[in-house]
């Protein structure tokens, strides 16, 4: 599947939420997410065409093993994600085959539907309030859907100039350093 992402930053979650229960989008109970990102180089971090993270995600009872390599447009890349049942073998798993673990990135978040559009609302520990719109197509689906995302934004009053062109992960990274 290819991910098509925009993030923005949030000043006020409420007015937000509240904006999408008018255009009438459900929003799920909130989740906690526990991801740790791997890589194969602590010194080549840089999210650039090419660049892969592996993930391991715990989000309440359920992990999931995610693989995303990075596109030519920044915030797009391919992505594999499947469920597994123990957090502690995956971990191990990357390990093993020589992935380092990078980042951990924590997060509350709450899922929302606009039309084919998936809303993502996080408070993100250390970062802040964001939302993320994304779109998933099939991978051989080389329509630009920037447009079409930045359009869903407006109509959801997200002010487009706070639109965050970097990862969760990313923006944790520079904080520890």
């Amino acid at each position: 599947m290819r991910e098509i992402e925009l993030k923005f930053k949030v000043d006020n979650l409420d007015v937000l939420i509240n904006k999408l229960k008018e255009e009438q989008c459900e929003i799920s109970a909130v989740k906690m997410q526990n991801d740790t990102i791997y890589v194969q180089n602590l010194d080549d971090t840089e999210s650039k065409e090419g660049s892969v993270w592996l993930r391991v995600r715990k989000e309440n009872d359920k992990i999931e093993l995610n693989y995303k390599k990075q596109s030519k447009k920044k915030m797009e890349s391919e992505e594999i994600e499947f469920e597994v049942s123990s957090y502690e073998l995956a971990n191990q798993f990357l390990k093993a085959l020589g992935y380092l673990p990078w980042v951990e990135v924590n997060k509350k978040r709450r899922y929302s539907k606009y039309k084919e559009y998936n809303i993502c609302i996080d408070e993100v520990e250390r970062l802040g309030s964001f939302i993320e719109l994304e779109i998933l197509v099939d991978k051989d689906n080389k329509e630009d859907y920037e447009l079409a995302l930045l359009e869903v934004a407006k109509k959801l009053g997200i002010n487009p100039d706070k639109r965050i062109n970097s990862h969760y992960d990313t923006m944790i990274s520079e904080l520890n350093n």
